[in-house]
């Protein structure tokens, strides 16, 4: 809503710019009494009534035909409503009637990429910053479009235009908070956490309160191997919202690494009673009990996420682990088979079911769930699959 806002406001200053010099005719000025209703309806807007808003802008263009921020405010409008069509006419009409009304070519841009009609909305878009290259929402809607452009292009460098346009637009208003957070996305899945970080401190600075930046810098954290400071941020987010079950359950999974099982669980305790249904919060829980060695209540979480989740194969897995720690080897043998029946591919299923039947003497049985094993291993697990070869060959 905000970003909305501020394109609103923008808009008041665009409309006064001078025409091309070779425009058809002069634009015409708004009345009073239209630019009052237009004013109404950007106070409307920024209430949330998008309703009445609508009618004070529809009103505005009523009584000034040509009042190019009511058809651009009008658009927006549509927009938020979901109606591409109407909204894409209307911003066509603003630009007809003012070529160098920037906002509107950006905001069209907006609803070709809404649309799927990536390459037509850099176009737009590009041509609108032409008009005017200090327009923040320009550039940001243009890395908008690159961002999708490297989803169905394999030329690299659309990440690289993207990165541009959304810095460019950061530097034009420091204070886009969402454009900051989407530079972090960007880092971070290239690998570069430092930057990812800087921009979502940027993004905390104008947002301080918001739990999710709290928790994105925290597994930044975590994924530059900083536990502590992961550790704040988690802590920081569950002093903004105590409730919060996503900052119980980084605060859990924290605590977990730390072998701190008794504050572990007591987080994941804490996820599972503010979402109930939860069966990762669930899984944990039965996790952080299999490591302390209370089998039993292990068992029950691991039930429960199964439960809510039948597909869930790592649950299943556990809770027969769980199971033949408790010396109940049919029962564990039922979970793995169940594991493989949902995860055909699941190594260590695969494996631990391949030594039980040998175990029970059920070579053919075990030779064939070594073969698969060693098939579904990937790379991983050589010490087993040493073994598995050894077993297969009869050894």
């Amino acid at each position: 809503m905000m970003k909305k806002i501020f394109l609103l406001m923008m808009a008041s200053f665009l409309f006064f710019a001078p025409a091309d010099s070779d425009a058809k005719k002069k634009i015409t000025m708004p009345t009073a009494r239209a630019a009052y209703h237009n004013n109404q309806g950007i106070s409307f807007l920024n209430a949330g009534d998008t309703d009445r808003a609508e009618i004070e802008f529809k009103t505005a263009i009523e009584l000034s035909r040509e009042y190019v921020e009511a058809y651009n405010n009008l658009g927006i409008i549509y927009k938020m409503k979901g109606d591409l069509a109407r909204s894409e006419a209307q911003f066509k009409k603003a630009i007809e009637l003012d070529k160098n009304y920037a906002a509107a070519y950006s905001h069209l841009g907006a609803v070709y990429l809404a649309q799927g009609r990536v390459d037509d909305a850099i176009a737009i878009i590009k041509k609108g910053l032409k008009k005017d290259g200090t327009l923040a929402d320009g550039h940001y809607q243009l890395g908008l479009a690159y961002v999708e452009k490297t989803k169905t292009s394999k030329d690299k460098d659309y990440i690289q235009l993207a990165e541009d346009s959304l810095k460019k637009a950061t530097e034009l208003n420091p204070s886009l908070t969402h454009v900051h957070n989407l530079l972090a996305q960007i880092y971070e899945k290239s690998g570069d956490y430092e930057k990812a970080q800087i921009r979502r401190r940027l993004g905390l600075a104008d947002q301080p309160t918001s739990v999710d930046g709290w928790l994105q810098l925290g597994r930044l954290y975590l994924k530059k191997n900083e536990p502590y400071q992961a550790q704040n941020c988690f802590s920081k987010a569950l002093e903004l919202d105590p409730s919060s079950p996503d900052a119980h359950m980084e605060l859990g999974h924290f605590y977990a690494f730390e072998g701190k099982h008794l504050e572990a669980a007591n987080e994941f305790k804490s996820v599972t009673t503010l979402r109930p249904t939860d069966e990762k919060a669930w899984f944990s829980l039965g996790t952080v009990y299999m490591s302390s060695g209370k089998n039993s209540d292990a068992v029950a979480a691991l039930r429960k996420a199964k439960e809510i989740n039948p597909n869930y194969s790592d649950a299943s897995f556990n809770l027969g682990l769980t199971l033949y720690r408790m010396g109940k080897t049919l029962e564990a043998e039922r979970e793995w088979e169940y594991t493989i029946n949902i995860d055909p591919k699941h190594p260590r299923a695969l494996y631990n079911l391949a030594n039980i039947y040998e175990l029970k003497g059920e070579k053919g049985k075990a030779a064939s769930m070594y073969k698969s094993f060693i098939d579904a291993a990937g790379g991983n697990f050589p010490a087993e699959v040493e073994i598995a070869k050894k077993k297969i060959r009869g050894g």
